[in-house]
């Protein structure tokens, strides 16, 4: 007998459209799951950008950084020895490069701060800095200029408590611990000096974290301070034994869990001057 079948062959006709409908879902299924994952991928994207609002934001065009000390201190970008007369009272923003570009660090001119946060650490105290993303920023923060780094030595001919002030070192210095924003700012990028934070780091002793308001960004970070017109145990720094120098590592960088760090501050530049004094310890009799 002849084989009939053929085009019009109903049985041939219902397995071919069997097999194209089968080829069909496969690709719709593999189409919506597709899709599927993308959408989850966008949604995973924008959670990330939530929080800060854009990924590599340029917290200064610029920063600048002096420190200077009261009557009963000195200071030094190095170690200088037991030698009171080796150190200076000011570290200018030129002894700071000079350290920086030692350390193969980018200068103040060219640092780029990013913003960065101690959220993600487990002393939370800003020794460790951590990119939103969970990466820490160690030696590869201060190369790249995502924040600046600094150590300094504070010697003193007695033995001190030494304290983060805005008190003038004398009578119109107007040296006073300030974080200032440059006078080409404009009003919305002015706010960088709100989400500007500086720790401050003494060999062998808590590190702490001075910002220039109290922001409340994170109640558990219990190290910051933010008032320095009157010496307390908040915004002392560390004690000196004394013509015995300290190190002390300064970190300075934008707080990225604080929401005024969004786009409005982008390119904004601002100061930060130090100003530290020493208050002899008193000796029993």
């Amino acid at each position: 007998m002849a084989d009939n079948r053929g085009a019009n062959n109903p049985l041939q006709t219902v397995e071919e459209l069997n097999a194209e409908l089968a080829t069909l879902r496969a690709r719709v299924k593999y189409k919506t799951s597709l899709s599927i994952f993308i959408i989850a991928l966008m949604v995973m994207i924008t959670t990330t950008l939530a929080w800060f609002t854009v990924s590599g934001l340029a917290g200064t065009d610029g920063l600048d950084m002096t420190c200077t000390t009261g009557s009963e201190l000195r200071i030094a970008t190095s170690n200088l020895g037991n030698d009171i007369n080796a150190y200076e009272k000011t570290v200018t923003a030129d002894m700071i490069n000079a350290q920086l570009t030692a350390n193969n660090y980018k200068t103040l001119p060219d640092i780029k701060l990013e913003p960065l946060s101690t959220q993600n650490a487990n002393d939370n105290v800003g020794t460790r800095l951590f990119l939103q993303n969970g990466t820490e920023r160690t030696e590869e923060g201060p190369a790249a200029g995502e924040y600046l780094l600094v150590n300094l030595w504070l010697i003193s001919g007695n033995s001190v408590d030494v304290y983060l002030t805005d008190k003038e070192s004398d009578d119109g210095a107007n040296d006073g611990t300030k974080i200032t924003s440059a006078a080409e700012n404009t009003t919305a990028q002015a706010d960088i000096i709100r989400t500007a934070r500086v720790s401050f780091a003494p060999e062998g002793e808590s590190t702490k974290i001075y910002e220039i308001e109290q922001r409340g960004y994170a109640s558990n970070q219990t190290n910051a301070f933010w008032s320095i017109s009157e010496n307390s145990d908040s915004n002392k720094i560390c004690s000196l034994e004394a013509n015995t120098p300290k190190q002390i590592t300064v970190r300075v960088w934008i707080e990225g869990e604080d929401p005024l760090c969004v786009d409005a501050v982008q390119q904004g530049s601002f100061s930060v001057q130090l100003q530290f004094q020493g208050d002899k310890i008193a000796t029993g009799a």
